[in-house]
């Protein structure tokens, strides 16, 4: 009889969100690999549809990975045209939900050629229950782009990846990334559930001179769901990170607590706080001494390095969902992979992101935020990146809209003096049927 009620209550506590949204079945603010908030617009959800754009655009202090005959950063802007296509939404079956974000550029510069072709990414997540207790979450991200502005980098992807967000790249040339990743989720009883997973990935850069990385994840967590609104929880993860272009590697261990909570009617809240360990092995140049020097007649040489530092861990973000606008704010400070000069690294990164559809014709998107490295083992200076930007919708019919975005970058290397700003501005038209807005 026991057991029975037991699974009753199982039934009864996650039967309604099952129907509702199987990406929160954890509860609300709870991080999870699946379908979760991928193909959503303004924190709606949206069923799937496609469309189909074409704009003009300029772009100033694009940074190529090069030199010029003086040996300075070679910097280009250019004007052109642009056609982009995608699909984006959200399907749910009985017991399962799939979340699909899809886009797609082809770029043509009138003279900067280099930066010439197709830029996209698509973002997959399915969660399915498979039975009373057992749920599981499958997600990938795959995409290649050229250039640290614009649309596919100015937004955070929607799930936790151990991919270098496309708005973290120093230099704007064609990377290649994926990452893929399954868990599985045991619900023990009603209120407490288990769960494993994992998952590998992958990043290649077109310049030699940029380091690529392979890697892998994998993690286990407990989790009790406390009320209807509130869940708390305990994680551990191991990754390993392995680059190619350059020699060394990093292995990471990362402890932490969680906390999923609804506040009120519209707000959530996810945080995840706790520790990271973080190993990395290389090489680097250093300083030889004033008596090799006279001896060798060189200046410099490399030398093998292990590093082991212990780190704090935090990863949160808080949304508030109105009736026709949605408000998100996220900060984390976690273990990252890098961009292609800065190797492992600790990165941190804050966001802002507001969208408003309130108006019959007019639906406008801001975002904005910041990104910084530090290198574990490399002896280089901290790297800062500000993104910030606005889109604008304006619906000519029901299918046809006139769209308008800004983009801005600025970088800052302090040690060096570097520190460029860059924008890019895009005009045109797109057709999608639908009354919802094409903006994230």
């Amino acid at each position: 009889m026991g057991l029975y009620l037991g699974r009753m209550a199982v039934v009864a506590l996650f039967a309604s969100t099952a129907a509702a949204q199987l990406s929160d079945y954890l509860g609300p603010g709870v991080t999870t690999y699946g379908a979760g908030q991928i193909g959503q617009r303004s924190g709606q959800e949206v069923n799937l549809r496609f469309y189909a754009d074409a704009s003009g655009f300029y772009d100033s202090a694009l940074q190529a990975p090069s030199v010029n005959s003086q040996g300075k950063l070679v910097q280009a802007s250019g004007s052109g045209e642009e056609l982009g296509f995608g699909a984006y939404g959200t399907y749910q079956w009985r017991h399962s939900q799939l979340g699909l974000d899809y886009r797609g550029v082809f770029r043509n510069y009138t003279t900067n050629t280099y930066y010439d072709g197709i830029d996209q990414q698509i973002i997959l997540g399915y969660t399915v229950q498979k039975s009373r207790r057992v749920y599981f979450d499958i997600s990938a991200v795959g995409g290649t782009i050229s250039r640290g502005i614009g649309e596919l980098a100015g937004y955070p992807i929607p799930i936790p990846t151990y991919i270098a967000q496309p708005a973290s790249m120093l230099f704007d040339n064609r990377t290649y990334y994926g990452q893929g990743q399954a868990d599985m989720t045991y619900l023990v009883s009603a209120r407490t559930s288990f769960t494993v997973g994992g998952g590998g990935f992958v990043a290649r850069r077109r310049s030699d001179a940029l380091a690529g990385v392979d890697g892998y994840v994998a993690r286990g967590s407990i989790q009790r769901r406390f009320t209807r609104s509130t869940t708390l929880g305990a994680a551990y993860e191991h990754v390993h990170f392995a680059y190619t272009q350059a020699f060394g590697d990093s292995d990471i261990n990362n402890y932490e607590g969680f906390l999923g909570t609804q506040l009120g009617r519209r707000w959530t809240l996810s945080a995840r706080a706790g520790v990271f360990e973080a190993e990395a092995n290389g090489i680097q140049q250093v300083a030889v001494s004033p008596v090799i020097s006279a001896l060798l007649g060189i200046t410099t040489t490399t030398e093998a390095f292990y590093t082991r530092h212990i780190f704090p861990s935090i990863d949160g973000s808080l949304t508030r969902v109105f009736k026709n606008a949605n408000l998100s704010f996220a900060y984390a400070k976690t273990a990252s992979p890098g961009n292609g000069v800065y190797l492992a690294s600790r990165q941190e990164n804050a966001w802002i992101v507001f969208s408003y559809t309130g108006l019959r014709k007019i639906n406008f998107t801001f975002f904005g935020g910041g990104t910084r490295f530090n290198s574990f083992g490399q002896n280089l200076p901290s790297y800062w990146q500000a993104n910030g930007g606005a889109g604008l919708t304006y619906s000519l019919t029901r299918a046809l809209h006139v769209t308008a975005r800004y983009d801005a970058r600025y970088e800052r290397i302090q040690a060096s003096g570097y520190s460029p700003t860059a924008y890019r501005v895009t005009l045109g038209v797109a057709y999608s049927p639908g009354t919802l807005p094409l903006l994230r």
